[in-house]
């Protein structure tokens, strides 16, 4: 199956920060497109470059399949910024795994050390949530410090992730 069709009208307005701000129309024809997808083709999808990565990851949230989570986390581990990993984040906590708070610690490092801008969406917003206890690290600086900005962010995506979800 060609993949591109899949990829192409959807990703530059879904990358990085970019599903916040989206209409319902958009987030209905991803949707819809994404339906005509096989589990196997969500997960080769996440296997590719950036591009197919970012529309991996909201393909994934709109299958609301749990088989779906080791090929998110897989690619979560590859992620190189933040043109993929707040839907590849948003992605894992949708299907959330052993995994999946080890990863976003990584992520949050070398997001710092490579200065990708998303650490702070990375730790405050989306290790807070699966970690709550994790406060005390947020205030004693061991972690980006928890934004508003950043946790409204994670909220837009994860609306959009259930705009996905929806019949």
């Amino acid at each position: 199956m060609r993949l591109r069709r899949y990829v192409s009208p959807f990703y530059l307005k879904l990358m990085g920060f970019g599903a916040a701000d989206v209409d319902h129309d958009l987030a209905a024809k991803v949707r819809n497109r994404g339906r005509k997808l096989s589990g196997a083709d969500v997960s080769h999808l996440l296997q590719m470059h950036w591009r197919p990565q970012v529309m991996g990851a909201w393909y994934a949230i709109a299958a609301r399949d749990p088989l779906l989570s080791t090929a998110v986390h897989d690619s979560l581990e590859t992620s190189l910024g933040h043109l993929t990993s707040p839907p590849l984040i948003t992605a894992a906590l949708a299907y959330p795994n052993d995994r999946t708070t080890a990863l976003l610690h990584d992520y949050i490092q070398t997001d710092l050390e490579q200065q990708w801008g998303a650490a702070g969406f990375a730790a405050a917003a989306a290790l807070s949530r699966l970690e709550p206890s994790r406060e005390q690290d947020l205030r004693a600086g061991s972690l980006p410090p928890v934004s508003t900005e950043d946790i409204e962010l994670l909220d837009k995506l994860v609306l959009f992730g259930r705009a996905l979800q929806s019949d």
